[in-house]
């Protein structure tokens, strides 16, 4: 067996050197370009994963939240349940909210929203909130009577032309909030955000106590407590934790959270991309197999001398093998080369979605291993397949080419 892969990858060099060195360039180009498709929308789609998924932990549900128990509008002493997070080692921060439905109305225009009530001082921690005021200022420990607009609804941010909005409010402007339980304030506009996504922008922020004043709630209540944690990739252990120092309120971790909110985007893209990766991988098999194949045709006569001299039918299977794996070689080391360019050339020049959202690729170095192995392994099957089945013509046949 050692003898017959060393006469068949000697044959391979032979054929490799004697060949012409245009038409090697172009497969090893083509090849390239079909491993580059195998790997890079995969690393689109990787990004724009990171991209949605790490918005639903900057904004509504940090990296841990907990929620009421089952039908409850509220955690009830949730101070007690904040002491209880706060003491487990790994989390960072922790804060609690009051979510509520509301409309704001303004100069006749009147829009739905949510209103969330925050701690201001603790969301520095918690979420990007403090950090995507495009106006303004952010609310402060002591803002009452103020809000927080999301640019969509007051008519300023990219969106805005779908969706009903207030009418070019600015920071300064006033507006009347009339909540779910009838009770109507007016508010003065300390800062609009924009988080170029509809979950921030189509929102509003307000107080803590505003939301507990409105609604007459007393004992410390919250709708949902956020934690913030030390190490990323933990998010499941911190649960298991919170849970054991005595958190009886449901548990969740972002990605539970979240799945449901992008699983059907991220499986319809992951359909395109399964669909887009099965059709790369036939066509370089197919594009391996039929230069074997006319590499054969051409070498029909030369393949039955070298059987006439005593080269075994093994040998030559395999010289095919070995070719075929030159090949592909050298175009998944030309297509890495290709896709580390794109990465580098979009890492520094992300794809703008939504106008401000920026896409930036996601390198999985297990999907590169995974699609190299693969293509390896057609590779040798396409090259193996025509080569077999000339090697088993008679020596007469391959000769006169029969």
């Amino acid at each position: 067996m050692i003898h017959d892969i060393r006469v068949g990858a000697l044959i391979a060099y032979s054929s490799i050197k004697r060949g012409n060195k245009k038409t090697l360039a172009f497969i090893v180009f083509v090849l390239s370009l079909i491993f580059v498709n195998l790997v890079f929308l995969p690393s689109m789609i990787g990004g724009m994963t990171g991209l949605f998924t790490g918005m639903m932990q900057d904004y509504p549900y940090g990296d841990i939240v907990i929620e009421p128990t089952g039908d409850n509008t509220y955690i009830n002493n949730a101070d007690n349940v904040l002491k209880k997070v706060r003491a487990v080692n790994g989390v960072r921060a922790v804060t609690k909210r009051l979510i509520a439905g509301a409309s704001i109305e303004h100069k006749q225009k009147v829009v739905g929203v949510t209103v969330t009530g925050l701690l201001p001082t603790e969301e520095h921690e918690i979420s990007k909130y403090p950090y995507i005021i495009s106006e303004g200022d952010f609310l402060g420990e002591l803002s009452r009577d103020e809000i927080i607009i999301g640019a969509m609804i007051a008519g300023t941010g990219f969106g805005s032309e779908i969706y009903d909005n207030l009418g070019e409010v600015r920071a300064g402007s006033l507006v009347d909030v009339t909540y779910s339980n009838g009770v109507k304030k007016t508010y003065k506009v300390k800062g609009i955000m924009t988080g170029t996504l509809e979950l921030v922008d189509l929102n509003a922020l307000v107080h803590y106590k505003e939301i507990e004043d409105v609604y007459g709630l007393e004992g410390s209540k919250a709708t949902s407590i956020v934690a913030r944690i030390d190490k990323q990739g933990t998010e499941d252990e911190m649960k298991d934790k919170i849970r054991d120092v005595g958190v009886k309120e449901p548990v969740f971790t972002w990605a539970d959270k979240s799945e449901s909110l992008i699983k059907q985007a991220m499986q319809s893209l992951g359909a395109i991309d399964y669909m887009s990766k099965f059709v790369s991988l036939i066509i370089g098999a197919a594009l391996i197999l039929i230069i074997i194949y006319i590499n054969i045709l051409n070498r029909k006569k030369e393949i039955g001398i070298l059987k006439a001299v005593g080269i075994t039918p093994r040998s030559i299977v395999l010289s095919y093998a070995f070719l075929s794996m030159f090949y592909v070689s050298f175009g998944i080391l030309a297509g890495l080369v290709l896709y580390f360019s794109l990465m580098f050339y979009f890492q520094a020049n992300p794809v703008v979605f939504y106008e401000t959202m920026e896409i930036i690729p996601a390198i999985d170095n297990l999907l590169l291993i995974q699609n190299t192995l693969t293509m390896l392994i057609l590779s040798v099957i396409a090259g193996i397949l025509p080569a077999w089945s000339v090697s088993k013509e008679s020596i007469l046949e391959a000769i006169w080419g029969r």
